[in-house]
C-alpha cells in the first residue's frame, strides 16, 4: 500500500446513517494480478454489511449497476497513481 492517502469529503447514508466528514483512500498493490480476496481482519459490523467484493478490470467498472464510492474515484487514483491504467493518458 502506497504511504500516502488522499482525503476525501463524504457525506453519505451507510448501515441505516448519515456519515459526513473525510475518508482517507488508498492505492494498494500486489505482486499478482488478482490476489485471493478474503474478509480476514474484517471488523464485525463490516462482515454483516459487505455483499459482495471482487477484482474488476479498470475499464470494467463503468458496466457495475451499483454506484461505485467515491464518486470522484478516478480522481482520487490520478492523485495516487498519475501513471496508472486511469490516467487520461493512457485511456488515449
Amino acid at each position: 500500500m502506497l504511504d500516502r492517502s488522499v482525503p476525501v469529503h463524504r457525506d453519505l447514508w451507510w448501515n441505516g446513517g448519515r456519515h459526513v466528514g473525510t475518508e482517507d483512500f488508498f492505492l494498494a498493490r500486489f505482486p499478482d494480478e488478482r490476489p485471493p480476496l478474503a474478509r480476514t481482519g474484517l471488523l464485525p459490523d463490516e462482515l454483516a454489511s459487505l455483499d459482495t467484493h471482487a477484482w474488476l478490470a479498470w475499464p470494467d467498472l463503468g458496466a457495475l449497476t451499483d454506484p461505485v464510492e467515491p464518486p470522484q474515484l478516478r480522481a482520487v487514483l490520478d492523485a495516487l497513481a498519475p501513471d496508472g491504467p486511469w490516467s487520461r493518458d493512457a485511456a488515449a
